[in-house]
């Protein structure tokens, strides 16, 4: 009986652990870049003592599902905006991230809707700061007009004629373990990567999210008739449970 309810259990963490995962994508739908997570696979061990032959004396198993991010982008759309970038390829964006000890991480995101805040900072439209081929805060003169080319380099329109400000700091997102996925979406590696001096980008242009409405509904169905099997299940085995607790009594 232990082991129909772990059943049930297990399955009902799982399918819990799938609806957020699908509810997560269904409600960044909409922003631009973002990756969707997949629930992949359950990595499980064995937790319970050893009899003295050596055998696991209860084969309880313990683990967490693990989560993969699919490389297919989105659909590139022409918005003709300036600022707007569709990075090409396996191109990401460096940003930067949190603060982990103290020091600011350099994080690495598709999105591409860039502006200029007012103190002359470029950022992401969730106000992530984009920073330079040298990883330093890219900024530029507050209301110049921007143009940003192919690799990157972003040219500035002011009275004394064009400025080169610098180059986006472009990278080879190959190099990227979906393990570094942080909640927010954005890429979270050990060490910052280098830049890719062969990146391209298409300017005026957003990627949109790699995430399909219609399929992210239909998955909350599925899963939501799943988390309902495995609690239907959890009640035969109470029902089960309380039924040989009275042939249990009966025959006493």
């Amino acid at each position: 009986m232990d082991r129909l309810i772990y059943t049930a259990l297990t399955g009902l963490s799982a399918r819990s652990r799938q609806q957020q995962v699908t509810a997560n994508n269904l409600a960044n739908a909409q922003v631009p870049g973002f990756r969707r997570e997949l629930v992949v696979q359950e990595g499980r061990y064995l937790t319970a003592p050893r009899s003295a032959s050596g055998a696991h004396q209860d084969r309880v198993q313990a683990g967490a599902p693990s989560l993969s991010t699919p490389r297919a982008g989105g659909r590139t759309e022409t918005t003709s905006r300036p600022l707007d970038v569709a990075l090409a390829g396996d191109v990401w964006l460096a940003v930067q991230g949190p603060v982990v000890g103290g020091q600011v991480r350099e994080a690495y995101t598709r999105r591409g809707d860039l502006q200029l805040s007012a103190a002359g900072l470029i950022t992401t439209g969730d106000g992530r700061v984009v920073v330079n081929s040298d990883g330093a805060p890219f900024s530029a003169p507050p209301g110049a007009r921007l143009t940003i080319a192919a690799d990157g380099s972003v040219t500035a329109e002011l009275p004394d004629g064009p400025v080169v400000l610098g180059r986006l700091k472009l990278v080879d997102g190959s190099a990227l373990d979906p393990r570094d996925k942080a909640a927010d979406g954005l890429f979270l590696p050990e060490a910052p990567l280098p830049a890719d001096s062969a990146a391209r980008l298409v300017s005026g242009a957003l990627e949109t999210a790699n995430v399909s409405s219609a399929q992210a509904l239909v998955e909350l169905v599925e899963e939501q008739r799943g988390f309902e099997v495995n609690a239907r299940l959890l009640r035969l085995a109470q029902d089960m449970d309380e039924q040989g607790a009275r042939l249990l009594r009966l025959t006493n």
